[in-house]
């Protein structure tokens, strides 16, 4: 959709639908702000799905469908919370329903003036995360906000679209000293000396072990990468840390001309592809292929649903291999022992929750993978020997 027919639509008052390459997120904001536009706007890659939401043209708030984005994984990011008190809480919510930063504040977790900047935080960074994007369709739904009250965000549309274009410029310039996140900080000087460091900086430099690789240290703090990265170059820039070890992929890559293959089919070809890795039990390429898929067409919504049922298909599978969310998964070897077996950051952040007393169900809920995504992890683990199921807890 052209500039023009965008315009036309918002004086007719019919809803705007289109996507990031004829119509960049800029742009976008910008109208819906000089329009006076109240309804959400919803932008989707085919694996994310955000929402933001905007009254008389300003901004009251977004939500993000990435597990890491949600409000208790940037809350453990930010050191607010632990981890355990996340659970606890999500406990809460599933037997009493409500919303989360609520159950937080009743249950003594933090008050409710760090509630309130901490959810205008996290609404920021979902929008700001959104200007990396280069594909991606977009809806606006005319006068639709959800029914809970809306923490209003202090950032105007103007102020959103310079920072977003700064943190665009400041990747660009991170990635000339990171330029993988399976690259391995290692610390060459005393990283936590510096006494103004908040609690999700210092997180962040005490997940530094010479060993974890950025992807890893993503995944253990619950944090995006630009955030680990921003704290990483910083303490680059400093002297204090450097970037070693460039890591392999921990599972063999696919041959050149199978990745040609991929970047070239159809949705409809990677959605074949996927059933047919759903046949020979290769769950994990299935989901791969599901999501190329999603991502090609992500407006598609017969695809879409095919997806779902797809989806179901492999949690079935997974249920059948005995992965059930009710059994405690218990290390076959000690953590120790199997440091030498090459894990990816998905595999080794599930190995380093399992204590022998939590089941599968806790420990899905403090991870910052998809719930399907973590049952993948617990499937393949538990095929390669590593883990064992114990009874309910």
């Amino acid at each position: 959709m052209d500039t023009a027919h965008a315009l036309g639509y918002f004086r007719s008052g019919m809803p705007i639908t289109g996507n990031l390459e004829t119509m960049n997120l800029a742009e976008l904001l910008q109208w819906l702000a000089n329009n006076r536009q109240t309804g959400t706007l919803i932008i989707a890659d085919g694996r994310v799905e955000k929402k933001i939401y905007l009254r008389g043209g300003t901004i009251l708030s977004s939500s993000s469908s990435d597990p890491k984005q949600l409000l208790g994984h940037f809350l453990v990011s930010k050191g607010v919370i632990t981890e355990e008190v996340l659970s606890q809480a999500m406990t809460v919510q599933e037997q009493q329903g409500g919303l989360l930063g609520e159950i937080l504040v009743e249950g003594g977790a933090l008050d409710q003036a760090t509630l309130d900047r901490m959810l205008k935080l996290n609404a920021e960074e979902n929008i700001c995360d959104l200007f990396a994007w280069e594909k991606g369709s977009f809806e606006f739904l005319d006068g639709q906000l959800p029914d809970h009250e809306l923490v209003p965000m202090s950032a105007n549309i103007t102020g959103l679209i310079m920072e977003g274009m700064r943190r665009i410029d400041h990747a660009r310039a991170m990635r000339e000293l990171i330029p993988s996140p399976q690259c391995v900080p290692v610390a060459v000087a005393a990283l936590l000396e510096a006494d103004e460091l908040d609690l999700g900086w210092r997180g962040v430099l005490e997940a530094v072990d010479d060993d974890r690789s950025i992807e890893d240290i993503c995944l253990h703090t619950h944090s995006s990468e630009f955030f680990v990265c921003q704290v990483l170059y910083r303490a680059m820039r400093d002297g204090k840390l450097k970037i070693v070890r460039p890591r392999a992929p921990k599972a063999e890559p696919a041959p050149e001309a199978t990745r040609r293959a991929e970047s070239a089919a159809t949705a409809g070809a990677l959605l074949g592809a996927a059933m047919q890795h759903l046949e020979d039990g290769d769950l994990e390429a299935a989901v791969r292929y599901l999501r190329a898929a999603s991502s090609l067409e992500p407006d598609n919504r017969d695809l879409r649903t095919l997806i779902q049922q797809k989806e179901l298909e492999i949690r079935g599978h997974i249920a059948d291999a005995g992965v059930d969310l009710d059994l405690v998964p218990v290390l076959v070897a000690k953590l120790d022992q199997l440091r030498g077996t090459r894990f990816t950051p998905e595999e080794g952040f599930i190995l380093s929750r399992i204590n022998g007393a939590s089941d599968i169900r806790s420990i899905i809920k403090i991870s910052p993978l998809s719930e399907l995504g973590s049952l993948l992890v617990f499937w393949k683990l538990v095929r390669a020997g590593h883990i064992r199921f114990e009874g309910a807890r």
